[in-house]
């Protein structure tokens, strides 16, 4: 009676923990206390992923520059190409205005050689006709040939119309092309050596075809001429 006698085999059981609880203590100690997941450190001392943005950045940034440069090569290009365009344009313009001068040009030499001929051809005739009516108003007077000289007066203002002009006359200077000397007076005054004096019979033409030389009196220089 009285006190109860420990049991030796249950303070023993008591002590000692069970299987299942050493494995936990032993894997609660070796895990340690729970910390934050970091990522490992690179070779620069920086985490790995940060080495592998930055990488990506660079890698970016290469191909944005790339890009860039072949858009500038194509803009160049493209300007180069206009300004060739441009200047062939303006050369095939240049060409173009050029012809169009030239055919103008030819056009007129045409259309005068062509007057001249009309004009060339009835010319003469009427010439005819001139001197056969001059011939007559010295013999028969003026009413004799009023009526030609209408008709003459017409044929010149047509061939006036075609581009005929009367060769430079009196006060001109002496051209061998357009005037026929027919004598030479002398002058004291050298403004007038070699300068038409008098016109004897008038000349014609018609652009540079000359019809008609005008046939002149043109004065000669002497020395000493009106001094007392």
């Amino acid at each position: 009676m009285g006190e109860r006698a420990d049991d030796p085999a249950q303070s023993d059981e008591g002590d000692e923990a069970s299987p299942a609880q050493a494995a936990a203590s032993a894997s609660g100690s070796e895990s340690g206390p729970p910390t934050e997941s970091s990522a490992a450190p690179g070779a620069d001392g920086q985490p790995e992923g940060a080495g592998q943005e930055q990488a990506a950045e660079d890698e970016g940034a290469e191909v944005v520059d790339m890009v860039d440069l072949s858009l500038r090569d194509q803009i160049a290009a493209l300007e180069a190409r206009l300004r060739t365009v441009s200047a062939a344009y303006r050369q095939q313009q240049d060409e173009i205005a050029s012809t169009k001068e030239r055919l103008a040009r030819q056009a007129a030499v045409k259309e005068e050689l062509r007057r001249g001929e009309v004009v060339g051809t009835l010319f003469d005739p009427v010439e005819n006709l001139r001197r056969a009516t001059d011939s007559v108003r010295k013999t028969a007077g003026t009413d004799a040939v009023a009526g030609l000289d209408i008709v003459l007066h017409q044929f010149f203002e047509a061939f006036k119309k075609l581009g005929l002009e009367e060769v430079p006359g009196k006060g001109s200077r002496f051209d061998p092309n357009l005037h026929e000397a027919i004598s030479a007076i002398p002058v004291a005054d050298p403004a007038l050596d070699g300068v038409v004096i008098e016109v004897f019979d008038t000349g014609y033409r018609i652009g540079s075809r000359l019809l008609k030389p005008s046939r002149v009196v043109i004065g000669q220089l002497q020395e000493g001429l009106g001094e007392a």
